[in-house]
């Protein structure tokens, strides 16, 4: 790959959370960092492939899995310039954030709908509430989380001895 190549891939992934935040949680203004044992770069398909142990992580947000794969759309007019479209992730894929924990066998992200999804034995997690289901669509714009696919809740009082007589 010839190294003005290089560098424009790497200057897309660096210049996308200009646009918009890309993990839950995260701000536009927070920086992107993606942390893996190897990274592949394939011109022609505009994609990045991060494997082996990938960490991502944007404000207070951390997506861990084995793979994944960063999809650029090339800016209209033959420019230079790329941006983010798609990430998909091979899991277990783990999406953390503050009290928020989201696991899956697999996870996507899509710009252009600004969401996420986890998909495949799914389990969210929120202080004391655990929810599974088959598939969870979390919106970045609203931040709001949605489950999917026979939705069970377990819900966990915080303070369940404090009552008791003697306790």
């Amino acid at each position: 790959m010839k190294p003005a190549v290089l560098s424009t891939l790497l200057l897309a992934l660096a210049a996308a959370p200009a646009a918009a935040a890309m993990l839950p949680g995260a701000s536009a203004k927070d920086p992107y960092t993606v942390d893996a044992a190897k990274l592949e770069m394939f011109e022609k398909e505009n994609k990045l492939v991060y494997t082996g142990n990938v960490l991502a992580t944007q404000g207070p947000t951390k997506v861990r899995g084995s793979v994944m794969t960063i999809y650029l759309d090339k800016a209209a007019g033959g420019s230079s310039d790329s941006s983010v479209r798609r990430i998909e992730m091979k899991g277990p894929v783990t999406v953390a954030q503050k009290d928020k924990v989201g696991t899956g066998d697999s996870g996507v992200y899509d710009k252009q709908e600004n969401k996420w999804y986890l998909i495949g034995n799914v389990t969210f997690t929120q202080g004391t509430t655990v929810t599974q289901g088959d598939k969870l669509i979390y919106d970045l714009a609203t931040n709001r989380a949605t489950v999917t696919g026979r939705a069970r809740t377990v819900l966990t009082p915080k303070d369940s001895d404090a009552k008791k007589p003697g306790g």
